[in-house]
């Protein structure tokens, strides 16, 4: 092997080394990406979950207010303002 082919070989394996480091970091910046956009995701779907567990007391509130007893053979029912098929 010549002292040239032993330089060109020595230059590849440092472009070889470099390009690897940058891979390197490259994967590291797309691994931290993921990271927060599944907080992200974690966070937004805790929100969704509270907003449920909101509408639903109001739902139920809303079900309260809107329905009356009234007395019916002795026993008292529950009738809705509005009437449902």
């Amino acid at each position: 092997m010549s002292a040239n082919d032993h330089h060109a070989c020595d230059m590849r394996y440092r472009d070889l080394l470099d390009r690897l480091h940058d891979l390197s970091e490259r994967i590291e910046r797309v691994e931290r990406d993921q990271r927060t956009i599944v907080d992200l995701l974690r966070d937004f779907r805790e929100l969704i979950r509270l907003v449920v567990t909101r509408l639903r007391a109001l739902h139920y509130r809303v079900e309260e207010v809107t329905a009356w007893p009234i007395p019916f053979r002795g026993r008292s029912e529950r009738i809705a303002r509005h009437f449902r098929n």
